[in-house]
């Protein structure tokens, strides 16, 4: 299992809000011990899920000029079983900001269903991703991959 949570960006409004899509593979290896016969996506994953979600829209906002990282996670919520192969639908708005730090409020659905929700607090940590050529490309091709561009007219790196 790799660890980007999420398939899909599928709207992005920087300073606003992210929407993403995910749904979790069947044959992941987490399901043969979570659990046998009755597979379920972890809460853990569900919080990683929105938290990248959060994390894409901050950086989006911060026009990639620093790296977000989750500093809190509180208010989480679980409401219903979620299963391997279910289409989840996982939104995040920005709901405060101070300086570099930023409240997120992130829930997850299945249809019309609220499955999950939480408030996230993020600080955006002065990690040059220009400087790092690793990062750098990391950021550049995981946006790609998830469609940032195509949402929205902003760079993944200055």
């Amino acid at each position: 299992m790799r660890f980007i949570l999420i398939d899909a960006l599928t709207r992005l409004e920087p300073g606003v809000l992210a929407e993403a899509r995910k749904t979790f593979d069947p044959a992941d290896d987490i399901f043969a011990d979570h659990f046998p016969g009755t597979p379920l996506v972890p809460g853990s994953l569900l919080s990683e899920a929105m938290s990248q979600t959060g994390g894409w829209l901050v950086s989006a906002t911060e026009e990639f000029a620093c790296w977000p990282l989750v500093t809190a996670v509180t208010e989480a919520k679980f409401r219903r079983l979620v299963r391997p192969g279910d289409v989840l639908t996982v939104t995040a708005r920005l709901t405060g900001r101070l300086a570099r730090d930023y409240e997120v409020t992130a829930e997850t659905r299945i249809g019309d269903q609220r499955v999950a929700s939480a408030r996230l607090l993020f600080h955006g940590f002065d990690v040059a991703v220009d400087a790092s050529p690793a990062l750098a490309a990391w950021v550049r091709e995981t946006y790609a991959a998830l469609g940032g561009p195509s949402l929205v007219s902003r760079p993944a790196t200055r």
